[in-house]
Protein backbone atom coordinates (compact mmCIF):
# COMPACT_ATOMS: atom_id res chain seq x y z
CA UNK A 1 0.00 0.00 0.00
CA UNK A 2 2.91 2.43 0.87
CA UNK A 3 4.56 2.09 -2.12
CA UNK A 4 1.60 2.34 -4.31
CA UNK A 5 1.46 5.76 -2.94
CA UNK A 6 4.68 6.86 -2.99
CA UNK A 7 4.70 5.25 -7.06
CA UNK A 8 1.72 7.89 -7.15
CA UNK A 9 2.92 10.72 -5.60
CA UNK A 10 5.96 10.22 -8.01
CA UNK A 11 4.50 9.80 -11.35
CA UNK A 12 2.45 13.18 -10.14
CA UNK A 13 5.53 14.89 -9.63
CA UNK A 14 7.31 13.87 -12.81
CA UNK A 15 4.05 14.75 -14.81
CA UNK A 16 5.21 18.65 -13.00
CA UNK A 17 8.50 18.43 -13.81
CA UNK A 18 8.72 18.76 -17.52
CA UNK A 19 11.96 17.17 -19.05
CA UNK A 20 11.40 18.31 -22.52
CA UNK A 21 9.40 22.00 -24.10
CA UNK A 22 5.80 21.22 -25.29
CA UNK A 23 4.88 22.04 -28.78
CA UNK A 24 1.80 22.51 -30.24
CA UNK A 25 1.54 19.78 -33.18
CA UNK A 26 -0.43 21.74 -36.03
CA UNK A 27 -1.38 21.70 -39.37
CA UNK A 28 -0.46 24.81 -42.10
CA UNK A 29 -3.38 27.03 -41.02
CA UNK A 30 -6.25 28.12 -43.41
CA UNK A 31 -7.94 31.15 -44.02
CA UNK A 32 -12.07 31.67 -44.19
CA UNK A 33 -14.48 34.02 -44.32
CA UNK A 34 -16.00 35.25 -40.90
CA UNK A 35 -19.20 34.73 -42.64
CA UNK A 36 -18.17 30.59 -43.70
CA UNK A 37 -16.99 30.53 -40.08
CA UNK A 38 -20.53 31.51 -38.66
CA UNK A 39 -22.16 29.12 -40.70
CA UNK A 40 -19.68 26.53 -39.94
CA UNK A 41 -22.20 23.09 -38.83
CA UNK A 42 -21.28 19.03 -38.09
CA UNK A 43 -20.56 17.35 -41.60
CA UNK A 44 -18.99 20.52 -42.98
CA UNK A 45 -15.58 19.73 -45.21
CA UNK A 46 -12.90 22.19 -44.91
CA UNK A 47 -10.13 21.34 -47.98
CA UNK A 48 -6.57 22.40 -47.02
CA UNK A 49 -4.92 21.65 -50.44
CA UNK A 50 -2.30 19.36 -49.44
CA UNK A 51 -1.38 15.62 -50.41
CA UNK A 52 1.15 14.49 -47.95
CA UNK A 53 0.86 15.38 -43.97
CA UNK A 54 3.04 18.95 -43.78
CA UNK A 55 2.81 19.49 -39.97
CA UNK A 56 4.16 22.03 -38.32
CA UNK A 57 5.75 22.04 -34.08
CA UNK A 58 4.82 25.38 -32.65
CA UNK A 59 5.93 26.61 -29.43
CA UNK A 60 5.91 30.46 -28.72
CA UNK A 61 8.98 30.26 -26.40
CA UNK A 62 11.58 27.33 -28.11
CA UNK A 63 10.54 28.44 -31.82
CA UNK A 64 9.05 26.33 -34.34
CA UNK A 65 9.89 23.86 -37.04
CA UNK A 66 8.08 22.44 -40.51
CA UNK A 67 8.06 18.53 -39.82
CA UNK A 68 6.32 15.97 -42.16
CA UNK A 69 5.01 12.31 -41.41
CA UNK A 70 7.00 9.95 -41.91
CA UNK A 71 5.17 6.64 -41.13
CA UNK A 72 1.66 6.17 -38.92
CA UNK A 73 1.11 2.68 -37.88
CA UNK A 74 0.88 1.47 -34.01
CA UNK A 75 2.68 4.92 -33.35
CA UNK A 76 3.28 7.86 -35.63
CA UNK A 77 7.11 9.18 -36.53
CA UNK A 78 7.43 12.31 -37.83
CA UNK A 79 10.52 14.01 -38.99
CA UNK A 80 11.65 17.86 -38.71
CA UNK A 81 12.67 18.98 -41.87
CA UNK A 82 13.90 22.21 -41.09
CA UNK A 83 13.43 24.67 -37.96
CA UNK A 84 12.08 28.21 -38.77
CA UNK A 85 10.83 31.17 -36.98
CA UNK A 86 7.65 31.45 -35.98
CA UNK A 87 5.01 31.00 -38.60
CA UNK A 88 2.33 33.67 -39.26
CA UNK A 89 -0.05 34.77 -41.52
CA UNK A 90 -1.63 37.37 -40.15
CA UNK A 91 -4.60 38.59 -42.33
CA UNK A 92 -5.01 42.12 -41.80
CA UNK A 93 -8.48 41.83 -42.95
CA UNK A 94 -12.14 42.11 -41.02
CA UNK A 95 -13.61 39.99 -43.73
CA UNK A 96 -11.03 36.92 -43.44
CA UNK A 97 -9.83 34.93 -40.09
CA UNK A 98 -6.85 32.39 -39.78
CA UNK A 99 -8.13 29.09 -38.98
CA UNK A 100 -5.33 26.94 -37.04
CA UNK A 101 -5.38 23.27 -36.80
CA UNK A 102 -4.41 21.95 -33.75
CA UNK A 103 -3.40 17.84 -33.83
CA UNK A 104 -1.59 17.35 -30.37
CA UNK A 105 1.11 18.42 -28.07
CA UNK A 106 4.04 16.27 -27.89
CA UNK A 107 7.50 16.97 -26.28
CA UNK A 108 10.78 16.97 -27.91
CA UNK A 109 14.26 17.89 -26.93
CA UNK A 110 15.54 19.44 -30.05
CA UNK A 111 14.39 21.19 -32.99
CA UNK A 112 16.65 19.60 -35.51
CA UNK A 113 16.16 18.92 -39.05
CA UNK A 114 16.28 15.31 -39.53
CA UNK A 115 15.62 14.53 -36.22
CA UNK A 116 12.53 12.06 -35.51
CA UNK A 117 9.47 12.28 -32.81
CA UNK A 118 7.79 9.26 -32.13
CA UNK A 119 4.34 9.34 -30.70
CA UNK A 120 1.00 7.73 -29.38
CA UNK A 121 -0.94 10.65 -28.45
CA UNK A 122 -1.95 11.96 -31.94
CA UNK A 123 -5.90 10.75 -32.45
CA UNK A 124 -6.71 12.23 -36.30
CA UNK A 125 -10.24 11.53 -35.45
CA UNK A 126 -10.05 13.85 -32.49
CA UNK A 127 -7.98 17.59 -33.77
CA UNK A 128 -8.92 21.14 -32.86
CA UNK A 129 -9.67 24.23 -34.46
CA UNK A 130 -8.46 27.45 -33.39
CA UNK A 131 -9.48 31.01 -34.09
CA UNK A 132 -7.27 33.33 -31.98
CA UNK A 133 -6.38 30.52 -29.67
CA UNK A 134 -10.28 30.34 -29.00
CA UNK A 135 -11.60 26.24 -29.61
CA UNK A 136 -14.45 26.76 -32.25
CA UNK A 137 -14.67 23.33 -33.46
CA UNK A 138 -13.57 19.47 -33.52
CA UNK A 139 -13.00 17.91 -36.31
CA UNK A 140 -11.11 14.56 -37.78
CA UNK A 141 -8.78 13.72 -41.08
CA UNK A 142 -10.83 12.76 -43.77
CA UNK A 143 -8.99 11.80 -47.56
CA UNK A 144 -11.51 13.84 -50.26
CA UNK A 145 -10.59 13.21 -53.79
CA UNK A 146 -7.12 12.23 -53.15
CA UNK A 147 -6.50 15.95 -51.06
CA UNK A 148 -6.41 16.05 -46.95
CA UNK A 149 -9.50 17.76 -45.48
CA UNK A 150 -10.76 18.22 -42.27
CA UNK A 151 -14.59 17.01 -41.71
CA UNK A 152 -16.04 18.97 -38.72
CA UNK A 153 -17.53 16.53 -35.87
CA UNK A 154 -18.83 19.30 -33.48
CA UNK A 155 -18.82 23.36 -33.49
CA UNK A 156 -18.31 25.18 -30.59
CA UNK A 157 -20.54 28.53 -29.97
CA UNK A 158 -18.33 31.43 -31.39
Amino acid sequence: MKDENQALRLERLMQKHQVYPEYELCLPSVTLKKSLLKKLSKGDVLLLGMQQMEMILVSEENGCAKAVLVSYDESMTIQIVEPVKYIVNKIDNKKYKEVEISLATLRSRVLEAGHKVETTQVDMDDISLFVEKKKIATARLVMVDDEIAVQIKEVKKI
